[in-house]
Parts: C-alpha cells; structure tokens; sequence
C-alpha cells in the first residue's frame, strides 16, 4: 500500500502543471527521501499499518508544503518536546505514529525514564489497538 500511495503522490506532482519548478523538485526530492526513511521502518519489521500511515501523513504535509524551511520541518523525525513533566508533540508536523516507532527503537538501547515510558505506552495503546491492553498493563 505504501507502493500504491508513493506512485500516488509522485503521479499527482507530474501532472500538476500549475506548479512552480522549484517546488516541484522541492516536493519530488522530499517524497523521495520520505519514501527511503518509511523503508529503513518496513526492513526494521515495524507494523505496516504504521509505517504507511507514517508515509501518508508526511507525504499529504510534503505535497501542501511551500517552502523548502517547511519540507525540511516536515522530513525531521517526529520528535517530542519535554517540558520537565512529560513529552508532548513537537511541532506542527508531528507525526505521533512515527514517535511511537522511535520510542520503540530507543527503548530498545537502553531503559527509558519513567515519563518517556508513560508517553511510550500511551502511544502504543493508542495505535496499535485493544490487544496493546493485554501487552502493556
């Protein structure tokens, strides 16, 4: 599916001919680099449904984008802000799914704090549906 919605996106930027060129190549060049970042999540055995939601998400930002600043904001991992007390989306382009999939590459280096587990779990019960109940409680 992440196929299908990739050929999608690049099919819709080659058709669109009211398009400026430099952000045409802008939006190409980032699908691109989006699509290379969801593959490194595919060959890591990451659940596909997040992982394409992940593409889906990113892309629909890249492909209303007008700036190259803005692309460059949306490609960044979906890190969150930690204000002392716990950690909260980044900034405007973030991306939860895929902050799920980096908590779950971190927690596998080293234990994390409690606030980061806390955060961790939430997204995990959130997104990966009842069954995460039975994992995590």
């Amino acid at each position: 599916m992440i196929d299908y919605e990739y050929a999608r996106c690049m099919a819709e930027l080659l058709t669109d001919e009211t398009m400026p060129q430099e952000l045409f190549c802008l939006r190409m060049q980032a699908i691109r680099k989006l699509r290379a970042l969801v593959a490194q999540f595919e060959k890591e055995g990451f659940l596909n449904d997040l992982v394409e939601t992940v593409f889906c998400k990113k892309a629909a930002f890249i492909m209303k984008a007008t700036s190259k600043t803005g692309i460059s904001n949306i490609l960044k991992p979906s890190v969150p802000h930690y204000d002392g007390g716990g950690f909260y989306p980044g900034n405007p382009y973030h991306v939860e799914e895929e902050e799920l999939l980096l908590w779950s590459k971190t927690s596998m280096l080293s234990p994390l704090i409690p606030s980061a587990q806390k955060r961790f779990e939430d997204l995990f019960k959130k997104y990966c549906g009842e069954e995460a109940g039975d994992l995590v409680a």
